[in-house]
Order: C-alpha cells, then structure tokens, then sequence
C-alpha cells in the first residue's frame, strides 16, 4: 500500500513551476551529444504528458557545464529549444530562463515578441546567435538578463533600439552582449543597469528614473548621450590593461556620474585614474558632493 495520496501522485502534471537544471554526467571540460539528447528526451516527454490546461509561469532549462567547442558541434537542437518557449509561452509564461546550449542559430517564434505575460526574461550562454524576427514588445516585463549572447535583428530600427518595447522595464543585465552597431537603451522605469562588457557600444541612454548603474570592462565606459537624472549608486570596475588610451573617455564618464550620490571604484579603477590624471589630492574632483 502506498503512503502517498493518489492526489499527489500526479500532482507534477499540473505544477506552474517548471525548473530544470541539469549537469553533465561526463567529464566536466568536454560534453557529449548524449548528455543534451538524454536531457531534451526528459523535458518533451514531460511536457508531453502535462495537464494540457496547466498554467506554466516559470519555465526554467539550466545546463551547466564547458562551452561546446565549434570543432564539434554538440547541442540541443534549436526546434527543441523553440518548441518548449512556445509550449510555455502558450501556458501564461511569467519567467523564462534559458541556458541551454544549442548548435545552430537560435529564432525565437514570433509569438514570443508579443507575450504580454512575461515578466522576466534570462537568457545566456546559447553559443550560437539568436535571432529575433521582429521587435521585442513584451508590456509587462520588469527584468531582462543578457548573458554571452549575439543578437541578430531582421530590422535596423530594431536592432539599433533593442529595449523600446520594453515600457514596465526595472531591471537590465547586459554581460558580453553582442550587437550589430550601436546600441540606443530608452526605459522610461527602469531602475537598475548593469554593464559587464566590451562588446557593446552604446549611441544614447535615456533612464530618467535610474538610480543604480554597475559597469565593468577593462575600458572606460563610453556613451555620447545620457539621461539619468535620478542616479545615486554608481559602481565601476575597470581592468584596463593598455590605459595609457582614452583618456577623453575617462574624462567624460567621470563627469556623466558627477551627480551620482555615491560613486564607488574598485582598486583597479583606481590605479588607472591615478595614473592618468594623478592623486586626487593634485587633480580637482569632477563630483560635487
């Protein structure tokens, strides 16, 4: 006799939460077709047999492990990747993360642009470039993560104002993210920006309710436009390695987050400051406060 209600018993086919974080079972510096065969064959068997009329509003695909080597190509297929976003957005998906390396270019569906249930969106370390068929319009996301990725737009326009479509967004991680020219960030409620590249270039950030900014590259950061009149914490760690260059640019971020109510360096920016411009007691402050 089993201990367990027959209630619980099937209790899975209809839980909103959807988590799966896998680990290879080989060696942890090469993985294996298998490992991603095994792992996809678990997850669309699993979907398969669910309450058709379960609601979905996390939809989480971890893998953990190297970066395949292009020499050999091992991966999820991509129709899996687009079959279970699909599936999810279908569900009311709310949270949707995505790490899960896939061997050719990954396209979104177009249902995806528009899911107007969304409210976080991670994805990082797909190897391959995704491409987007249209422009994000997602109403209700509030944080966008974006990790080790390249975008690819069908459109200039889209591809130049990324985060246009994005009205409720509090929230935007961009780490080695990776674009086709520069980049406009316009959020009229975002709140929070973080930078972790040297990929990226941006033309114009227009934030007027920023109030927390994080960058580290190993150069300094460079934007032509600003609007962030709300700022108060500032973080920057720069690694630069050749700072004897840029020194305009340095000028100019320090003077972008003159404002700021706290304006924090790591002892590398440091370094670098001082051996541009000297000790701060020689050389006049740019902030204010």
């Amino acid at each position: 006799m089993s201990l367990v209600s027959h209630r619980w018993k099937n209790l899975w086919r209809s839980l909103p939460g959807l988590r799966f974080h896998f680990r290879p079972a080989t060696t942890p510096f090469r993985i294996h077709l298998e490992d991603f065969t095994i792992h996809s064959s678990f997850v669309s068997q699993l979907l398969f047999h669910r309450d058709a009329a379960a609601a979905v509003h996390d939809f989480h695909l971890l893998f953990d492990g190297p970066t395949p080597n292009p020499q050999y190509p091992c991966g999820v297929d991509r129709e899996f990747l687009e079959e279970c976003v699909l599936y999810a957005i279908n569900h009311g998906l709310q949270s949707l993360r995505l790490h899960w390396p896939t061997y050719r270019k990954l396209r979104l569906p177009p249902a995806f642009l528009t899911c107007n249930t969304l409210r976080e969106l991670e994805i990082r370390d797909l190897f391959c470039p995704v491409k987007l068929p249209g422009r994000l319009s997602l109403p209700n996301l509030k944080t966008l993560h974006l990790h080790t990725l390249f975008l690819v737009f069908d459109n200039h326009h889209h591809r130049m104002d990324p985060f246009s479509g994005l009205p409720q967004l509090e929230k935007l991680t961009l780490i080695n993210l990776s674009c086709d020219g520069l980049v406009i960030i316009k959020a009229p409620k975002l709140r929070v920006l973080e930078i972790q590249d040297y990929y990226l270039k941006v033309k114009e950030i227009s934030a007027p309710l920023l109030t927390s900014f994080r960058y580290e590259s190993d150069i300094a950061w460079e934007c032509a436009k600003v609007n962030f009149p709300m700022l108060e914490q500032v973080y920057l760690d720069i690694h630069d390695t050749c700072y004897h260059h840029h020194d305009n640019n340095f000028v100019m971020m320090l003077h972008q987050f003159g404002h700021a109510t706290t304006v924090s360096f790591t002892v590398d920016t440091l370094q670098i400051l001082q051996c541009k411009f000297g000790s701060f007691e020689q050389t006049p402050t740019p902030f204010p406060n």
